[in-house]
């Protein structure tokens, strides 16, 4: 941004296109290495709770119920759940009727019903003995709350900024281009 000599506001278009450039280019690196590093980290937790198991059993202390698949299958989740986080940052554009944000919770939201019915389907043989008739859907009322949530969470934002105008997902040259475009009239 320069000062012209009859005092006029003069903007260098190509400089800001590269700034913006170089800012997606730098938080897709910074997006890389957060994710890597989450995966990192539950890789060691992983190797740990396994490795205990194994000192566990070899003493015969640990029984031969596998629990750190419990584990194993919660960090899949958190994996998941980190790529489902970043999806929506990474792919689609926000919009001043419906924030990236928004398509994270729903993302999210989804996420939880899979993984609440997956454990419901995993563990209902178990729970229930045999020749008995133990039919009582829990993840319903998961889902039904899930459900409710996530109609709030994606007509109330949606709504407010189509009829007031308030997102906080517009980026930077958004706002910049309308700035210049006012005080070019």
């Amino acid at each position: 941004v320069n000062f012209g000599a009859d005092g006029r506001v003069q903007v260098d278009r190509q400089a800001l296109k590269r700034a913006e450039a170089e800012g997606k280019v730098k938080c897709a690196r910074y997006l890389r290495f957060a994710f890597f590093a989450h995966v990192a980290v539950l890789i060691l937790v992983n190797i740990v709770v396994w490795l205990i198991y194994a000192m566990l059993r070899s003493r015969d202390r640990g029984g031969t119920y596998k629990w750190p698949l419990w584990v194993t299958f919660g960090s899949i989740v958190l994996v998941i759940a980190h790529l489902l986080s970043m999806l929506p940052y990474a792919v689609c554009k926000g919009s001043s009727t419906c924030p990236r944000w928004v398509w994270v919770v729903l993302l999210n939201l989804a996420l939880v019903n899979i993984v609440v019915w997956s454990v419901y389907a995993a563990s209902e043989s178990e729970a229930c003995p045999p020749g008995q008739n133990c039919v009582y859907l829990w993840p319903a009322w998961v889902s039904g709350s899930t459900a409710l949530v996530a109609i709030v969470v994606a007509l109330m934002p949606c709504i407010c900024g189509a009829l007031f105008g308030i997102h906080d997902d517009v980026g930077d040259s958004e706002l910049e281009n309308a700035i210049y475009e006012s005080e070019s009239e």
